[in-house]
């Protein structure tokens, strides 16, 4: 049976890189598992960091839009008025442009010659 002992190391051989190259994987799988979970934690830190920083900058539009609407106000703007803070000008007549005339009409041919 000189086959038999020529063949018999191979197995266990096989058998062990078989296990390792399982290992490996295996230890593979569970390090990209905690790649991922740290980074949706991390994706999540980011979303809560962003919604409060829209919440910030929605709660300072919502003060400037009410600032402004109190400024631009009738009564605000006829105190400032009356205040001098704005002071009006005459606008001359050739610095004015009238928009109201029809605009001027193109013709369009088709490239079809009437015959």
């Amino acid at each position: 049976m000189p086959n038999a002992r020529k063949h018999a190391p191979v197995f266990p051989l096989a058998a062990t890189l078989i296990g390792i190259a399982m290992a490996v994987c295996v230890v593979s799988f569970f390090v990209k598992a905690l790649l991922v979970r740290h980074q949706v934690i991390q994706d999540g830190e980011r979303i809560k960091r962003l919604e409060r920083q829209l919440a910030e900058y929605n709660a300072k539009n919502e003060s400037l839009q009410a600032r402004k609407n109190e400024l631009t106000s009738v009564g605000a703007l006829q105190h400032a008025l009356t205040n001098d803070f704005l002071k009006l000008r005459k606008i001359d007549e050739r610095f004015v442009v009238n928009v109201t005339q029809p605009r001027p009409t193109v013709a369009v041919t088709t490239g079809v010659e009437a015959r």
